[in-house]
């Protein structure tokens, strides 16, 4: 195992500062072109790779976030007509609530992962070479562990 070193130490929090960096862009390129959070679009990104639908407890495992965080930005983005929550027949078990993308939601996604897109290039993948694409895999995937 290496060891522990200035140079790593630092590597991690170069690490850190560059990916909140790049989400800040990405997130301001959306808030410019459709005034909507890149937090929201990540919450309509997992539904849409999930066929329009997922149970709260799956949905916060998707995004690595905690239920009352994702409870109000589900609030907010139910209100703005983007996805809806069924409670199933019962309406009483919260682990079972099912949020689903509206059909505006599944609509505005589509239109919104254009600027997406872009931005992913513009603040990422312009500078990504295969050979760093590579290694930027093996990397993650030995952090993912």
């Amino acid at each position: 195992m290496p060891r522990l070193d200035a140079e790593r130490i630092a590597l991690m929090r170069d690490l850190l500062v560059t990916a909140t960096s790049i989400e800040r862009r990405i997130d301001a390129d959306l808030m410019d072109a459709y005034d909507i959070p890149l937090r929201w679009f990540d919450v309509m990104s997992a539904l849409q790779r999930a066929g329009g639908s997922l149970r709260v407890s799956e949905l916060c495992h998707e995004l690595d976030d905690v239920p009352s965080s994702l409870s109000r930005r589900l609030d907010r983005m139910e209100e703005a007509g983007h996805v809806v929550r069924d409670s199933g027949p019962d309406g009483g078990d919260r682990r079972a609530v099912t949020v689903q993308l509206t059909r505006d939601g599944r609509l505005f996604w589509r239109d919104v992962n254009v600027i997406y897109r872009r931005a992913v290039q513009r603040h990422f993948a312009h500078v990504v070479t295969d050979s760093d694409l590579v290694a930027l895999q093996r990397l993650l995937s030995k952090l993912a562990r």
